[in-house]
């Protein structure tokens, strides 16, 4: 049972297009073993590049695996920019479940007295690097207790794909299968995670989950005698090393609470099978996703990145880099910045070192820092903490997306050194204190709907509730293989969005007792009757926007003009009906839901299962395209996503009262102009009517006095 496959550095570190610079220049990666395998042989497959001022003779580069130099690789005379490539075995001996390799240039450009910092003394290290296993699959024992391994291994940095063996369920047995793949999604994280469903066969090869009842069976397994929501874990019959997550019941809502415990209690089980109880999970609020940052209080950073990254060493150090997940319907009205109080520390340098610290976004620059300025005793005062100083940086809000990165980077001018004076000591060290805080409380939610782009990245709306207990997913009573796939896939996503498993979810054939939720149709082929009854609410391809045709005119009234645009795209084809019923690919629409005002729809339709799944591993594992997936529409072909629709036409949150007033005058410039004009007419009335009444006063007393 032996398999091969490579990972790329790059998977284990983004930042892999290394640059080596100086005499004794070194980076590394990080990467694991699974459980569920032992390494037969582990080949580095190297491609880079460097200077070609290099001494052969003197220059090398070294290949350190878990701090032992396991290869030297000569540098022999080539131009810069010619690539080398070199495979590198390493010892099978140092391997651990956890290991460092890293990457050290040893150079020298004379064979005299030279410049340790010398812009000669350089080596590239190309992302395309990578690491090739040949392992043996090992067969683990039936225990529960292993989970989520085999079915995902923390230790394994490629994408989770896990197949579902479903039979034709019921609402609550996908229901059941939804939370187990929004649990694996959020479990997998960076990975991502992709799901397939089968009807009645189980995979010839590898880890699969089974979601049947107990009076069902599948060719060569034996379903576990079931007295309660039942779990259990079983051989693959068809592969050894393959291992089978088993869930059932008696009754489908046994299914449904045995999936529950497992995505809540994972931790608690034991044996090859379990009898489980019902697992009740603290009531969710909105807006309380894991992944999130909170807005009721400041959020340390300490509580999104372990300590030890905090800190970094050297004059040019790697960036100190913080994922941050946002709330994707923040409203940046009248709130353009978020606040954040930083706290840092570095070396003791003098002023004219040129020392700086910058503050960026998604790699654009927020803040230049001066270090050793003579604000600095100041920041120190600021921090109430001699060791730290204090700097408040305001991270425009407009940057930080649903999904963000927030990077700080230190930089010092290396000191004059003259050739014949030995290695320069590098003992810099730069660090931000966890302490430092990000404060978005009090900013309130409010987003213009619909928003795809939110829906791809975040979930949203559907995640406003971490458990998706606000959420139906809306089938087809004929659905297919395809249409489950895609739900599990999507379920996943949002998990790994969230942070959480999906809990909460409903899935329906119908729309009955759903106008209180957010809802998700998922559909390919023949269109559904909900689909069909939703055809004026579908949006408009931007260019027509205006002439949107009436009710009663359906969805054809806009298919000629969507027809009419697809003929100028690249994506255009033959068929005749894009939305309706395409000859390929798919579409993904968002409109308010017709059953309640504030609610939302999105559909993703595909004209086969074929488009359907095309579409949604776009919108997962494709980053450059899902970044167009924008707007009310989109349209999904080969492979690719074109937006044709980015109007927006309801709102979702709420400003508060005073604020909803503000925010509605400052759109309607004209209404505010009448509002003051009329305040104006009332306040003349009322002071007309004041004096008025006081001159009357005043002749009846001079009346009087005359009398």
């Amino acid at each position: 049972m032996r398999s091969n496959y490579a990972v790329s550095l790059e998977q284990y570190n983004r930042y892999a297009q290394w640059s080596l610079r100086g005499v004794d220049g070194s980076r590394g990666v990080v990467f694991g073993l699974r459980d569920d395998e032992r390494v037969d042989d582990l080949q580095l497959e190297l491609a880079y590049r460097y200077s070609p001022a290099l001494l052969q003779e003197l220059s090398h580069l070294n290949v350190v695996l878990n701090g032992e130099v396991v290869a030297s690789l000569p540098l022999p005379d080539q131009p810069s920019d010619e690539v080398s490539h070199a495979q590198v075995g390493l010892p099978l001996t140092h391997l651990q479940p956890y290991n460092v390799l890293e990457l050290q240039l040893i150079g020298h450009y004379t064979m005299g007295c030279e410049d340790p910092l010398h812009s000669d003394l350089w080596a590239n290290i190309d992302a395309s690097s990578r690491l090739l296993f040949e392992v043996e699959r090992l067969v683990l024992p039936d225990d529960l207790g292993l989970l989520p391994s085999p079915l995902f291994d923390p230790r394994d940095v490629r994408g989770l794909e896990v197949p579902f063996v479903l039979g034709r369920p019921s609402d609550e047995r996908l229901e059941a299968a939804g939370i187990v793949a929004s649990w694996l999604g959020a479990l997998s994280g960076y990975r991502g995670a992709r799901f397939t469903a089968l009807s009645d066969e189980i995979p010839q090869r590898g880890h699969a989950v089974i979601v049947l009842g107990a009076n069902e069976s599948l060719p060569g397994l034996t379903l576990p005698k079931a007295e309660g929501p039942t779990l259990a874990i079983r051989a693959n019959p068809h592969d050894p090393a393959g291992k089978l997550l088993v869930i059932t019941g008696r009754n489908d809502d046994e299914i449904r609470s045995a999936a529950v415990s497992l995505a809540l209690g994972a931790q608690a089980l034991s044996g090859a099978t379990a009898t489980v109880a019902e697992v009740q999970g603290a009531p969710r609020k909105p807006y309380d996703a894991p992944n999130w940052l909170p807005t009721d209080r400041p959020i340390a950073l300490g509580e999104l990145l372990p300590l030890r990254d905090f800190t970094v060493s050297g004059y040019e150090p790697s960036p100190i880099s913080v994922g941050l997940r946002l709330p994707p319907d923040l409203s940046d009205w009248r709130t353009k910045a978020v606040p954040m109080d930083l706290l840092y520390r570095h070396s003791a340098i003098d002023a004219d070192d040129g020392a700086t610290l910058d503050v960026l976004v998604n790699q654009q620059r927020v803040q230049h820092i001066e270090l050793a300025d003579n604000e600095e005793s100041a920041r120190r005062l600021l921090a109430r903490d001699g060791s730290a100083l204090k700097q408040k940086v305001h991270l425009p809000l407009s940057m930080l997306e649903s999904q963000a990165e927030l990077q700080f980077r230190f930089h010092y001018r290396p000191p004059f050194h003259s050739e014949c004076r030995g290695s320069l000591i590098d003992a810099r060290r730069s660090a931000i204190d966890p302490r430092s805080t990000i404060d978005l409380s009090g900013l309130p939610h409010h987003k213009a709907m619909p928003d795809l782009a939110a829906f791809s990245t975040s979930g949203f709306p559907f995640s406003r509730m971490a458990d998706l207990s606000e959420t139906a997913v809306l089938m087809r009573t004929d659905a297919e293989e395809s249409e489950f796939a895609a739900f599990l896939t999507l379920l996943g996503r949002m998990g790994q969005a969230i942070g959480h498993p999906a809990t909460g979810v409903t899935v329906q054939r119908d729309t009955v007792g759903v106008a209180d939720k957010d809802l998700l149709l998922i559909e390919a082929g023949t269109r559904s009757e909900t689909l069909s009854g939703w055809d004026r609410y579908l949006p408009l391809p931007e260019r027509t926007a205006t002439s949107r045709p009436a009710a009663d005119a359906g969805i054809g009234g806009w298919i000629g003009a969507l027809a009419d645009r697809l003929a100028r795209s690249p994506l255009r084809s033959s068929f005749a009906r894009p939305i309706a019923a395409p000859a390929d690919g798919a579409y993904v629409a968002g409109f308010q839901s017709p059953m309640q005002r504030g609610r939302s729809v999105v559909v993703v339709a595909g004209a086969d299962g074929a488009g359907l799944q095309a579409a949604v591993e776009s919108m997962i594992a494709d980053d450059v395209q899902s970044k167009r997936l924008q707007g009310s529409l989109a349209l999904v072909r080969d492979d690719r996503i074109e937006s044709l629709s980015s109007s927006k036409s309801y709102y979702v949150g709420n400003l508060g009262p005073y604020q909803t007033i503000a925010w509605f005058m400052s759109r309607h410039p004209l209404l505010l102009f009448v509002v003051y004009l009329l305040g104006a007419v009332l306040i003349a009335i009322v002071l007309y009517l004041s004096l008025r009444a006081r001159a009357q006063r005043r002749l009846r007393a001079g009346s009087s006095d005359s009398q």
